[in-house]
């Protein structure tokens, strides 16, 4: 370890609080980021603490062989990312912080240089920045990894929860669900309307469906193969299926397509057929 090393190490941390207020000059962003400068104060002392941080972990750098620096940069990436990740943050905004950062750094080493009394030689000074731009560098790559990750999850829970939601099975008794389909059916949305009824039903202990089709208009042989499955499976798990809302030129589609719906339970009518499931248990709970 050799003294200037040491000698700018402790320099950068002693000014990393200058350095943070000298970094928040250059921000000037969109309201909800949270490198804004209209943010709640809260966050705007937890951006600086945060950078502060940021300045002291490359600044130990210097003093760590490449494989230290970049276990303590990713613990520390892995955590902000997480943070940033829950404000209207945007990851072009991090990209261009990342370009302020590295400015200010080199002006604070520069300043270092000027203000010491001893001659560095050159070689050191390549050598710092070898390992300082090394450090600035995993820290991008590591946090927009992280920031994406974090950003692609929240979408998939998202999209898995919507497309529970599109196919929701409604309760109508404790034996007796409704799955009202809605829209236009392709392939993954059949494939997930299959498994999230099967789940819904088992869960339910349903011992009877009624499928809706009603909101459905149209029906192609990839459509209706997929009902047929479904139906299948339910007859597996002994749910009893009926279909009800057929369109009229559903059901021309169907004849036309040679679709055979002959041996599948269908009703004309869904509130008739839900009057009847609640007639009979009603006559059930006065027995």
């Amino acid at each position: 370890m050799d003294t200037h090393s040491s000698d700018l190490y402790k320099y950068l941390v002693d000014h990393a609080l200058d350095f943070t207020e000298d970094w928040l000059k250059f921000q000037n962003l969109k309201s909800g980021s949270h490198y804004s400068p209209d943010s709640p104060t809260e966050v705007l002392n937890k951006i600086k603490e945060q950078n502060s941080n940021y300045v002291k972990i490359i600044a130990m750098c210097l003093l760590l062989s490449q494989e230290e620096s970049k276990e303590v940069i990713y613990n520390w990436t892995r955590e902000t990312a997480a943070h940033r990740s829950k404000s209207n943050t945007t990851l072009d905004e991090v990209v261009r912080n990342s370009g302020v950062f590295r400015r200010v750094y080199w002006t604070y080493v520069e300043k270092f240089v000027e203000e010491s009394n001893v001659n560095i030689p050159l070689k050191e000074v390549f050598e710092w920045e070898r390992k300082i731009n090394f450090a600035l560098d995993y820290v991008l790559e590591t946090f927009t990894s992280t920031f994406l990750n974090i950003l692609m999850n929240r979408l998939q829970a998202q999209s898995t929860l919507i497309k529970e939601l599109s196919t929701p099975v409604i309760s109508l008794t404790s034996e007796v669900g409704l799955l009202p389909i809605i829209g236009d059916i392709d392939t993954t949305r059949a494939r997930t309307i299959l498994e999230s009824t099967l789940q819904q039903s088992a869960d339910a202990h349903l011992s009877m469906l009624i499928i809706d089709l009603s909101g459905v208009v149209l029906v192609d042989t990839m459509v209706a193969q997929q009902i047929f499955h479904l139906i299948d499976a339910l007859n597996l798990l002994g749910v009893k299926s009926v279909i009800t809302g057929i369109r009229p030129e559903v059901a021309q589609t169907a004849i036309h397509l040679g679709l055979d719906f002959s041996n599948i339970h269908t009703e004309n009518s869904l509130e008739r057929i839900i009057a009847d499931v609640i007639q009979e248990n009603s006559e059930f709970l006065h027995v």
